[in-house]
């Protein structure tokens, strides 16, 4: 009776032990949204509206100096004219955690703008936050903007 005791006593012991020393279990993107604070994302009323495109001049990961850490992309962009109001959707990331951003121009229907294009171009800042654990590449318009680790 005793052994069966202390058999039990030091199995427990060793489960407990081996549960101290597995590693963190890692979070899975599924599991929780990314934050992301984007000042340019379509509000309702877009869908009146005619979509143009943008041309992508530059863009810019960031990694900000804040704590939980915050990641920051700059996009550098021209709208085909000042008429133009522009767009910024992100997604979240998928199985891949590919982040996927649109940046396009509205404007209304039948709408004249005999203004020329800028000669400087717009930026759109977005900040991307609580990133699980996990690789990711970023996307602007279909072109491999960015990668990065979060560790």
């Amino acid at each position: 009776m005793k052994t069966s005791i202390n058999r039990i006593i030091i199995f427990g012991m060793l489960v407990l032990l081996l549960a101290a020393c597995a590693p963190e279990k890692l979070i899975n993107p599924s599991q929780g949204a990314i934050t992301i604070e984007n000042p340019n994302s379509p509000p309702p009323g877009d869908g009146k509206l005619v979509r143009g495109e943008v041309e992508i001049v530059k863009t810019e990961l960031l990694f900000l100096k804040s704590n939980p850490l915050q990641y920051g992309l700059n996009i550098s962009f021209f709208t085909p004219t000042p008429c133009h109001q522009f767009r910024v959707s992100v997604d979240q990331p998928g199985s891949a955690n590919r982040i996927n951003v649109g940046v396009y121009s509205l404007m209304k229907k039948d709408q004249v703008c005999a203004l020329m294009r800028l000669n400087t171009p717009t930026e759109a800042f977005l900040v991307l936050s609580k990133v699980p654990i996990g690789h990711y590449s970023v996307w602007v318009n279909g072109e491999k903007a960015a990668e990065f680790d979060v560790l």
